[in-house]
């Protein structure tokens, strides 16, 4: 943060940071299902170009500015763009050839990844008891994922997806730093939107020269409704809605901090489990609670120094 936000700005992005740990806790699963009906490149094409609609709207909806922003510079967007595109392939591909649970495992640290990216490219020190926080959440996640039915059946070999996740958590998190540094007089909305198109326009290109490669394939014949549903989902919500709230979360509480809210995924997971009949164990309420604890405990302490207001 370059200034402090005020105690409703933090509560807001807090909560906003949650329901983006909410709906990429839904995703990850959902995404795993249709790479198995779907080809691998469309998928990650589809991602940013089905949800640009929804952003695009809410920027004709929301007023400007009242500070003209500096001009658009080209370079800065298509590296922007350029990263994200990175993140989406890396990310797809990643979760496509990584055990389920070994990919949660490498998720869940990307607040440590952050933290080191955000005092290597800004000079931030970390936050006041965020060491704490994250341990918390660290050990909670691990909780959640050790307690959940069939984990020491089917093992936790690396499948070859894992390093793929982690040099895609290096590229959303730098694009999470200079999408602020240079786009974030444009506010959150224009910021996503603009660098979401930029995003939609590269993958577009990458899928394009792929298929003409014969390396990517096309559409698939029909899909289930259940699985149009999952599109939609990951689409709209997982990259639209989610990447909104997230902007906006990092402008008000600092990258770290946002990523340590994500760590509530797994959780949120086993709660939408619970939801269609699949109680949680006792390891993975406890953990949640340990997720949750850390999550909360940095929250009281950003309440803390936010101004009033």
């Amino acid at each position: 943060m370059t200034e402090r936000a005020s105690r409703s700005a933090v509560l807001w992005a807090s909560a906003g940071l949650l329901a983006t740990a909410l709906i990429w806790g839904t995703m990850t699963p959902l995404l795993k299902v249709l790479t198995e009906v779907m080809d691998i490149w469309l998928l990650a094409a589809l991602r940013y170009v089905l949800g640009l609609p929804f952003l695009l709207a809410c920027m004709l909806l929301v007023a400007p500015p009242a500070r003209s922003p500096a001009k658009l510079k080209a370079a800065q967007l298509a590296i922007l763009g350029l990263a994200m595109t990175a993140f989406s392939i890396l990310y797809t591909v990643g979760v496509r050839y990584s055990h389920p649970v070994t990919a949660v495992v490498v998720l869940n640290f990307g607040p440590v990844i952050s933290a080191v990216m955000a005092r290597v490219m800004l000079g931030t020190r970390m936050a006041p008891g965020f060491p704490l926080a994250l341990g918390l959440a660290l050990l909670g996640g691990l909780l959640v994922l050790y307690g959940t039915p069939g984990t020491h059946e089917r093992g936790l070999a690396l499948q070859g997806g894992e390093p793929l996740l982690v040099v895609g958590q290096i590229c959303w998190q730098w694009y999470s730093i200079r999408a602020q540094q240079w786009l974030g007089d444009r506010g959150q909305i224009g910021l996503s939107t603009i660098t979401s198109a930029v995003a939609a326009l590269w993958m577009v290109v990458a899928y394009a020269a792929l298929w003409g490669a014969g390396v990517a394939g096309g559409a698939p014949p029909a899909l289930a409704w259940h699985h149009v549903l999952y599109l939609v989902w990951i689409c709209v919500f997982g990259v639209a809605v989610a990447i909104l709230l997230w902007n906006v979360g990092v402008s008000r509480v600092g990258l770290p901090v946002a990523a340590l809210h994500m760590n509530a995924s797994p959780v949120f997971a086993v709660l939408t489990a619970a939801a269609i009949g699949l109680p949680p164990t006792g390891l993975q309420i406890a953990g949640g609670l340990l997720v949750l604890g850390g999550i909360v405990y940095m929250q009281l302490l950003q309440m803390r120094r936010a101004r009033p207001g």
